[in-house]
């Protein structure tokens, strides 16, 4: 019966979990979104031989056979005329064996070898699954090296079951960074604690190569530094031990560091071959996106219901309390897990979009840290098995592996909202499994989809207030209306800080003006522009234009616009709304409104 709960058949079974949710989940469309564009650069240099991705044919027919995505966010547009992938390069080093297996293989079964046909798909899953699976066995390896049998069983099942681990390894994010970089990290801390047991030329080698790695598949994460740097620093002792082996083997220093710059070199290398530089900050293309480091967004990250990580995971508030237990008992190595955990929070924290989007349940930004907080949390387990709250934490413990089982099937299945969620609907849905979610929508947030044509589907919740107009009478000729042309190619318009446009999240902009446009007129049509503006770069740029087809030549057109405003970088971020006469015909503009539609204050009707 013991050797039925060891910690090596709970990794067994937490493996088949791991494996079964994930062939039930079908894993046929796997190259898509963020993975879509870290897997790029594979086919783009050993399939279609065009590593800066100046030929858009090929991409093109990519895009329209598998939709990985609804635009090529993925890629940035360079001035010299080559497109850069954003995300740098670890992950395809990680894709790359499967990458090339299946691209051995897909001929041979009667599929394209095109990089995105179905053995791609599938060997590729069926990589993030070995890693995954390589992930969990460090992990019970790493434990071992601080508890018994016992307790690392214990461990196992918390951090595995009860964390959203679970769900981003075995549906969401088979092949998202955070999962690969679970089983790095857990290699890193092996190796750390084997190179100060017993230092080693080659232990240093496969740190300074893990270590690499780590930062090449995420520059942020270079912070994981901090672990081998800041091991053995807790105690006296241990500062005195930490400073003779660094003195006895400084070369193995110098070289773990040069086998993770050379590492680095790859990504180095790429930058500069592609954009003339060596360092290149490749996240520049979207200014309504970036790090505010001062102050980040540690609260919203930590406790908002939006997709705060202590909401949807809990668990992990035992993780972090177990640190106070290390610091009365366990200090060696404390300061290794306090100043990473703290760096760590405040960089994912500080990126401007904290939630990292809706492709996964709770805060996955930080479950490569799981393999750390995991001694903490072993340590107070530990404690807590041979106290008076046994029994309670017990108790605790199963209720919050339920919890994190139950709302992990209520993301899969929508009723947990995966960008929208607020406090009054979490405790609406909160432990149902069946729920009319159209009834509930007033109380999630504002639906903010991927459509350039945006229209609000609610609009009977705002209540509209005009903050601009010029008027000029409805039966007025073109010589009193507002002339744009070459020389004049911008019409009258707003400029506005959005915390003036509002207090809440958003507002609903609707514009609309009337375009008189000639007989004879020819080339492009004016367009009807909105867009915000972080530090005089504009983001969420939208307009639409008369055509051909719609326009009324020697006539009045009536231009009307919807607009969603962003989720701003900062409150004074600005929105501009103007006309903009593209071509050098003259064209004549008025009656031109601006209105702001605010939601209405609860209870109002």
């Amino acid at each position: 019966m013991r050797k039925l709960f060891s910690s090596l058949a709970i990794s067994i079974m937490l493996v088949v979990t791991i494996v079964t949710i994930r062939v039930i989940e079908k894993p046929t469309n796997m190259l898509t979104w963020d993975v879509f564009g870290y897997y790029l650069y594979l086919p783009s240099h050993f399939i279609y031989n065009d590593p800066y991705l100046t030929n858009h044919a090929w991409l093109d027919e990519v895009m329209k056979k598998y939709e990985p995505s609804p635009t090529l966010y993925q890629l940035v547009d360079l001035p010299n005329g080559n497109r850069m992938i954003k995300y740098s390069s670890g992950m395809a080093v990680c894709y790359a064996p499967f990458f090339f297996i299946a691209h051995w293989v897909a001929p041979h079964l009667g599929y394209a070898a095109d990089g995105f046909s179905l053995p791609y798909q599938v060997l590729l899953a069926l990589g993030g699954i070995i890693w995954a699976i390589i992930g969990i066995f460090l992990l019970r390896r790493l434990l071992l090296y601080f508890f018994d049998d016992r307790i690392t069983a214990i461990v196992l099942v918390l951090i595995v079951a009860g964390t959203n681990y679970l769900h981003l390894a075995s549906i969401d994010g088979t092949l998202l960074t955070h999962n690969y970089l679970f089983t790095l990290y857990a290699l890193l801390i092996i190796l750390t604690i084997k190179w100060h047991d017993n230092p080693s030329w080659l232990v240093a080698i496969y740190t300074g190569l893990t270590f690499g790695i780590i930062s090449l598949i995420r520059p942020s994460e270079a912070v994981a530094f901090m672990i081998p740097l800041l091991w053995l620093t807790g105690t006296k002792e241990a500062l005195k031990l930490k400073f003779r082996i660094l003195k006895t083997y400084p070369f193995h220093i110098l070289v773990a560091g040069i086998i993770a710059l050379s590492v680095g070199f790859i990504q180095f290398t790429y930058w500069k071959s592609i954009t003339g530089e060596w360092l290149y900050y490749s996240y520049s293309n979207n200014p309504g996106e970036g790090f505010s480091f001062f102050p980040p967004f540690i609260i919203e990250f930590l406790v908002s219901f939006r997709k705060g990580w202590f909401i949807y995971t809990p668990l992990m508030i035992a993780a972090v309390t177990g640190i106070i237990v290390m610091l009365k008992k366990y200090r060696e190595n404390t300061p290794a897990i306090i100043i990473f955990l703290i760096l760590d929070l405040w960089i994912i924290s500080a990126w401007t979009a904290w939630w990292y989007g809706g492709g996964s349940f709770s805060s996955r930004s930080i479950i490569p840290a799981y393999t750390l907080l995991a001694i903490p949390l072993g340590y107070l387990v530990k404690e807590v098995s041979i106290s008076k709250l046994r029994i309670p934490a017990i108790i605790t413990g199963i209720f919050l592996i339920l919890l994190n089982l139950l709302q992990s099937w209520q993301f899969q299945h929508h009723i947990i909202d995966k960008e929208r969620m607020t406090a009054d609907y979490y405790f609406a849905i909160f432990g149902k499994l069946n729920v009319d979610k159209a009834k509930l929508d007033h109380l999630l947030l504002v639906d903010r989809g991927t459509e350039t044509d945006e229209t609000p589907k609610h609009i009977e919740r705002y209540t509209g207030h005009t903050i601009f107009t010029f008027d000029i009478p409805a039966d007025a000729d073109t010589t009193i209306a507002y002339k744009l042309d070459a020389n004049n190619p911008f019409s009258k318009g707003i400029d506005i800080p959005f915390n003036q446009l509002t207090h809440n999240d958003h507002v609903w902009i609707r514009t609309s003006a009337e375009v008189w446009i000639g007989r004879n007129y020819s080339g492009p049509y004016p367009m009807l522009v909105n867009s915000f503006h972080y530090k005089g770069e504009a983001y969420k740029y939208r307009g639409i234009a008369l055509n051909d087809s719609t326009a009324s030549k020697g006539g009045w057109n009536k231009m009307t616009y919807w607009y969603l405003t962003p989720e701003v970088r900062t409150k004074d971020d600005n929105l501009k709304i103007y006309i903009w006469q593209q071509s050098q015909n003259p064209v004549y503009v008025r009656n031109m409104k601006v209105e702001v539609f605010e939601l209405k204050a609860p209870g109002l009707k």
